[in-house]
């Protein structure tokens, strides 16, 4: 078995494009997309509304994919359509910036940075200019004790302001932005007993979260992206803090990191053991690739985090009714998977092939639904719970230069031997 052709895989992806352009719901030239989404349990599985401006589910994250899609086809409907969703992100993106809540992909920050990086992708000037108005709008002093993460809070924020500064040539002002929020992300940081740092990221839970969307994972993230922009030896501390805060947690009986999440319905004092980008051990693996990419002494995580991600792979690509996204489903994890690979670190590899010949036979060449996140499994177009992620997992098949959307940033982050100094952390 082998990878797809970079053609086979870029055909796939355009497929996906082009499938979520029909859909577009337009008005003059911004576009939107009628969307599927969850609610509460004893509800209908789904209610339908119009996607919000973020880049989780809404026009941010579709447009960005929409736009990698265009630059590496040259069709002009998928240019057309991303270039309104990313009008349609900049209209309500910033008539919402003053109660949006923080974070890269649930909130204003991160459909800053979408507009800023797609527009300098695209060469879009309307775009680049909204981008950077909008983050330099977005506000970072929040009451919210639990909007820390790199979903919904300020180290998401970080990461936005860095990626847009970045887009925009180093831009001074942004980094500013960030080097303040990360400060502050530190200052709400709690130690623990060996010294430890870990973030409060919701209230129901049994102690603060381990993982890359809600808990520790993500948030030294930040701090590892800003140190290599901006180096700080206060942000490479932090990040070790964390790092050793998921080390002391991790279950070697599990191979994997606890959820302390208290699910509604189950007993308050049930730990989880997921294996997803949100939680688990394939989240954190992914971002400690980033880490190890820094100089962080992180090898020990990372071989448990590919192990169990292997595991899980091997398992989901197997049970009936699968999810194929990114966020908790066959993709992500293959996603993970070939981060790795392409880091040398190739025993996974098999897997990616096996689940990128899955997915195409199985829905591509079945001409078959993708399964999305939402437990019905019904086809959406978002970026991490529908078809822009799967989009994205065959751009980078075909083109193993772009860089995953789960890690975001990791690429301006040195390689050790590239003549910068290795640091441990």
């Amino acid at each position: 078995m082998s990878l797809p052709a970079p053609d086979a895989a870029l055909e796939v992806a355009a497929t996906i494009g082009f499938g979520i352009a029909r859909k577009a719901v337009w008005s003059g030239e911004r576009c939107s997309w009628l969307e599927a989404y969850p609610v509460m349990p004893g509800q209908n599985p789904a209610v339908s509304a119009m996607c919000g401006a973020d880049v989780y589910g809404g026009t941010a994250g579709i447009g960005w994919f929409l736009a990698e899609a265009a630059i590496r086809t040259g069709d002009a409907l998928l240019l057309r359509t991303a270039r309104a969703a990313l009008r349609q992100t900049a209209a309500r993106a910033a008539q919402q910036v003053a109660s949006a809540p923080h974070g890269f992909y649930g909130g204003a920050a991160g459909a800053g940075a979408v507009l800023s990086v797609a527009g300098q992708r695209l060469g879009d000037e309307e775009s680049l200019s909204a981008g950077r108005a909008l983050l330099l709008d977005c506000p970072t002093g929040t009451e919210d004790p639990f909007a820390t993460d790199i979903i919904s809070g300020l180290a998401g924020t970080v990461v936005a302001f860095i990626l847009a500064a970045s887009a925009l040539g180093d831009d001074a002002a942004l980094l500013g932005r960030a080097s303040a929020a990360a400060a502050a992300l530190i200052e709400r940081g709690e130690r623990d007993a060996a010294g430890g740092l870990s973030w409060a990221s919701m209230a129901d839970r049994r102690a603060n979260l381990t993982g890359f969307g809600h808990g520790a994972a993500g948030i030294a993230h930040a701090f590892v992206l800003l140190d290599a922009v901006v180096p700080q030896d206060e942000l490479r501390e932090a990040a070790g803090a964390a790092y050793g805060y998921e080390r002391g947690l991790f279950d070697p009986v599990q191979g994997n990191w606890p959820d302390f999440r208290i699910m509604p319905g189950f007993s308050s004092d049930q730990v989880y053991f997921p294996v997803a980008w949100c939680h688990g051990a394939a989240g954190i693996a992914q971002g400690r690739l980033a880490a190890a990419a820094a100089g962080f002494a992180v090898e020990a995580d990372l071989a448990a985090g590919i192990a169990a991600t292997m595991r899980e792979a091997q398992r989901a690509l197997h049970s009936p009714g699968s999810d194929f996204t990114l966020c908790h489903g066959v993709l992500g994890l293959a996603d993970m998977l070939w981060d790795a690979v392409r880091s040398g670190r190739t025993e996974g590899a098999g897997i990616v092939e096996a689940c990128a010949a899955y997915a195409i036979r199985a829905f591509h060449e079945a001409e078959r639904p993708w399964p999305s996140g939402l437990l019905t499994r019904e086809e959406i177009s978002g970026l991490m719970m529908g078809n822009a992620g799967i989009g994205w997992f065959f751009l980078r098949l075909a083109d193993p230069t772009l860089e995953s959307v789960l890690v975001p940033g990791a690429g301006l982050i040195a390689q050790p031997g590239d003549g910068s100094a290795v640091r441990t952390g």
